[in-house]
């Protein structure tokens, strides 16, 4: 019976495995291992049917062995009322009345089949008409006669039919000795073979079956259901509320805590979480306070600073380079090197370019000092000189190796180094002041007295007053250069006046009118009157004296010189036209460039001239070309604000 309901069980199994495609065993395992609270439960409900199903066949094989054994008592109980009717029937030899009590128990609700056999198994009385005189000498027969003890157990016959077969020893007494013989030869009289319908009986052991199943399967889904409750509570809720907060924290959101109560496993769990979390928290804002400081510290150095790596991306860069770049600080880092300072999109060719990357990976331990021609982002030129050095971090175990440089701007060192010029020649113009303007100064004032006591000798002393009166002219043209000189000295200022630039520009020629005179150059000066701007004095004569002595520099044999200033709708323009040997078109580019130079008459300059003329023009919000052709001149031209139309404007 029990083999029955395994196999059966089984082949329900199969037929099921069979109906589910192995797509919806992978859906079905994956939904399941997605949650912890549904493996749990699966397993457990696992164990609980395993254990419920062991359990339930124990006590079905319990109770059949107690029904068989139960059955096998009222049999033997029959068997022994039976047994004495039929011995009782056989002294009396009342062989119609015991097969009358054989056929009648025959009859009996629930026995099948009631047979007497004799030693040699053959039936001798039966219920049955159909089984006299058959033997019946199955194994169970024998053993029951061979053992002399009763035998109970189910059987099945060929047709199909299960009964419960109780077979009873007839044992030989004194009173039976003179049919049967002596008990020691013949022990054993006979059988009573009775058999009871088995269906009832399975079919109560199936329902009780059934019963103590639904039951157990009652128990296994209030004991899961419970289980399940009790780890949503105290395991899944807690879990999730700690999975959310390690979410939260993993998006940078640094004040989030856990804060599970309790003190158990999941709540020191939390704690140590929660901990974690404020070291974590703690731990960047002490990196993001570092990483200001040094970005603070870089940007205070006026070069322009940035970190490359191996890759050639800028992983950090200081604001002088954006500045540089004429990027923000978003579009600066991350990006190509090349791309940022060269506009390529490749990285630039060795054979032209002394790539700082490239060269200190073949030699790590040295610094490297080179010029580059750089390009900011609206494809405007920046000479620059670049020193790059390399540094390695290692962190968790690998090594990373990144380039330092340092990018100054040429321009601005030439503007720095014009600043201290300018500062040089200040104060050298002040000396000069106090140690000429003075005597000059004495001078005069002794000449006044002279020609207060010339006056009263009389005429003929008139000759020598005269002379007085030419010594008197030249030395105030003296006092004038020196005055013009400390004018010129004066560094550029943010307070700046109403400036005459015709007026300016004739005290700065007068400082050169020996030179050009000297080098037999004439000029011609056409300055309109009242053209006005808002600078400085000193700006104003040191871009017409670098301007007159690039002219007398391209012209060493002599030549004309032309000075024009005029207005052009609101604003103020100076020309320098001269005839000299010109300038390559392929130089053109370049004449702005600090410390670039290239002189006709092979004198020595420090090529900061123009560039000083530029920083000046741009200083004043004005602009300065220069148009030149080879054997025939070149004109500087210079555009500056009319102070008079913006005060019309406004």
């Amino acid at each position: 019976m029990q083999d029955l309901f395994t196999d059966t069980a089984s082949q329900e199994a199969v037929s099921g495995s069979n109906m589910n495609p192995p797509g919806s065993l992978s859906k079905l395992a994956r939904w399941i291992d997605s949650k912890l609270q549904r493996k749990l439960v699966i397993i457990l409900a696992g164990l609980l049917l395993v254990t419920s199903t062991a359990f339930l066949a124990m006590v079905i094989a319990v109770y059949k062995t107690q029904l068989v054994n139960e059955h096998a008592r009222a049999s033997l109980q029959v068997n022994r009322l039976l047994q004495a009717s039929l011995e009782n029937a056989m002294l009396k030899r009342d062989i119609d009345g015991l097969r009358d009590i054989v056929r009648r128990l025959g009859k009996q609700e629930g026995i099948a089949g009631v047979a007497i056999l004799n030693p040699d198994f053959e039936v001798r009385f039966t219920s049955g008409a159909d089984q006299f005189k058959k033997t019946m000498a199955s194994p169970m027969v024998q053993k029951a006669l061979g053992s002399k003890t009763p035998q109970t157990r189910f059987i099945s016959l060929n047709d199909g039919t299960h009964l419960l077969r109780s077979i009873n020893p007839v044992h030989n007494k004194p009173q039976c000795k003179e049919c049967h013989g002596e008990a020691d030869k013949n022990p054993v009289n006979g059988l009573l073979v009775i058999d009871y319908n088995a269906a009832s009986i399975k079919q109560n052991a199936l329902n009780s079956a059934l019963m103590l199943g639904g039951i157990g399967a009652i128990v296994v889904f209030a004991t899961g259901l419970g289980i399940w409750l009790a780890l949503k509570w105290l395991v899944v809720a807690r879990l999730r509320r700690l999975r959310h907060a390690s979410r939260l924290l993993a998006r940078g959101n640094l004040e989030t805590r856990a804060n599970i109560a309790g003190h158990d496993e999941i709540s020191e769990l939390s704690d140590s979480f929660d901990h974690m979390a404020k070291r974590l928290g703690d731990s960047l804002q002490a990196l993001n306070a570092s990483e200001k400081f040094l970005q603070s510290v870089i940007d205070s150095i006026p070069d322009g600073i940035r970190v490359i790596d191996d890759d050639f991306n800028i992983i950090k860069a200081n604001q002088a380079y954006c500045e540089q770049a004429g990027q923000s600080m978003g579009t600066v880092i991350a990006e190509k090197c090349y791309k940022s300072s060269h506009n390529r999109k490749e990285p630039c060719p060795i054979t032209l370019v002394d790539c700082p990357i490239v060269e200190l990976k073949k030699s790590p331990t040295k610094t490297i000092k080179t010029h580059h021609q750089h390009f900011n982002d609206e494809g405007s030129e920046l000479f620059v000189e670049v020193s790059a050095a390399r540094v390695q971090l290692t962190l968790n175990g690998k090594t990373s190796s990144y380039v330092i440089e340092s990018i100054r701007d040429l321009a601005e060192q030439a503007k720095i180094s014009q600043e201290q010029r300018l500062s040089e020649l200040g104060l050298l113009a002040t000396g000069v002041a106090h140690e000429i303007h003075n005597p000059l100064s004495s001078i005069m004032f002794a000449l006044k007295a002279m020609q207060g006591d010339i006056d009263t000798l009389g005429t003929e002393r008139k000759a020598d007053l005269d002379y007085l009166g030419i010594a008197e002219t030249e030395i105030q043209k003296c006092l004038e250069v020196t005055d013009r000189l400390l004018m010129l000295s004066l560094p550029p200022s943010d307070d700046r006046e109403l400036i005459d630039v015709s007026s300016a520009t004739r005290k700065a020629l007068s400082l050169l009118s020996y030179q050009i005179e000297h080098d037999g150059v004439v000029l011609k000066l056409d300055l309109e009157d009242n053209l006005r701007i808002i600078a400085c004095e000193s700006d104003v004569g040191m871009i017409v004296i670098n301007l007159v002595q690039n002219a007398l520099h391209a012209m060493p044999q002599g030549g004309e010189l032309k000075i024009r200033g005029h207005r052009i709708a609101d604003q103020i323009a100076l020309e320098f036209s001269d005839t000299g040997v010109g300038i390559a078109k392929h130089n053109l580019d370049k004449i702005f460039l600090p410390f670039w130079t290239e002189r006709a008459d092979a004198s020595g300059g420090r090529g900061l001239g123009l560039s000083i003329c530029e920083a000046i023009v741009d200083r004043l919000g004005g602009t300065i070309k220069a148009k030149s052709a080879v054997g025939v001149g070149t004109t500087f031209s210079i555009l500056l604000h009319d102070a008079d139309s913006e005060r019309q404007d406004q």
